[in-house]
């Protein structure tokens, strides 16, 4: 009998897609099949003029970040990879997780999109999202500077 080790990640992830298709998220099918999914922690923070995120990304370079905005919702994506340091070596524990990512969320209002702007600095992406009077539907990618 073989034994074939469970992995609880593969429910949530079952699970996260279901919830992406409900919220009308539109994930790639090359998206799907990049391997090992994580998600990102964040911080979201209220003004009166803006929307303040923060978020932990650890080990990602910016190159590898994507951030669209479309109308309320926001979506992040990207990809981490662990370097293989020792090829002939044998790891004993591995918790670092690595591979494809994505975080999306609504904000309570309409955002301006074209005065957006993101910065990452020390492994945290920091999001500044001003308030808008009016939603605009349509998908605009911020530029990740830092």
């Amino acid at each position: 009998m073989k034994l074939i080790k469970w992995d609880p990640l593969r429910d949530l992830l079952s699970f996260q897609e279901r919830v992406n298709r409900l919220q009308g998220v539109r994930v790639s099918d090359s998206e799907l099949n990049r391997g090992p999914c994580w998600c990102p922690a964040l911080d979201i923070l209220e003004t009166e003029d803006a929307y303040l995120v923060w978020v932990e990304l650890p080990g990602v370079g910016k190159e590898n970040i994507e951030i669209e905005v479309i109308g309320r919702k926001v979506i992040l994506s990207g990809s981490r990879t662990v370097e293989k340091e020792f090829e002939s070596a044998q790891y004993k524990s591995v918790e670092r997780v690595q591979g494809f990512f994505q975080r999306a969320f609504d904000l309570p209002g309409a955002v301006d999109v074209d005065k957006s702007a993101a910065k990452y600095v020390d492994g945290v992406l920091q999001l500044y999202l001003p308030k808008a009077e009016e939603i605009e539907d349509r998908c605009v990618r911020i530029e990740c500077l830092g």
